[in-house]
């Protein structure tokens, strides 16, 4: 990791929290994570939820349910913006989310 970088707290770049910010938003297991939109979309964004080797139960339900809410946010957020591609990438994670959270709680 880079060192000797000081990061901005979120409040400089939004009156919210992250979810507000003018900046292209992912919703990690751990954290999240912003990027200017000259940037365009992270191509891991969410990698894992989309991976045939990835695999969850029900001890993770909340995780996950946390993450759909998130995704859901960001997809309205992202079509306010007219981040069309953006919006459907948040989406596609929250159909994703759907069947890994049905998945789960059926096993």
């Amino acid at each position: 990791m880079p060192t000797g970088r000081t990061q901005l707290p979120i409040t400089d770049i939004a009156d919210g929290g992250w979810k507000d910010a003018p900046a292209i938003k992912s919703r990690l297991a751990g954290g999240y994570c912003l990027r200017a939109p000259a940037q365009g979309s992270c191509p891991y964004a969410n990698i894992c939820e989309h991976c045939p080797s990835f695999h969850t139960d029900s001890t993770h339900l909340g995780v996950l349910a946390a993450q759909r809410v998130d995704a859901h946010d960001l997809a309205e957020d992202a079509e306010k913006r007219g981040w069309i591609d953006e919006a459907e990438r948040h989406r596609t994670l929250v159909s994703r989310l759907d069947a890994l959270i049905a998945q789960s709680e059926t096993a």
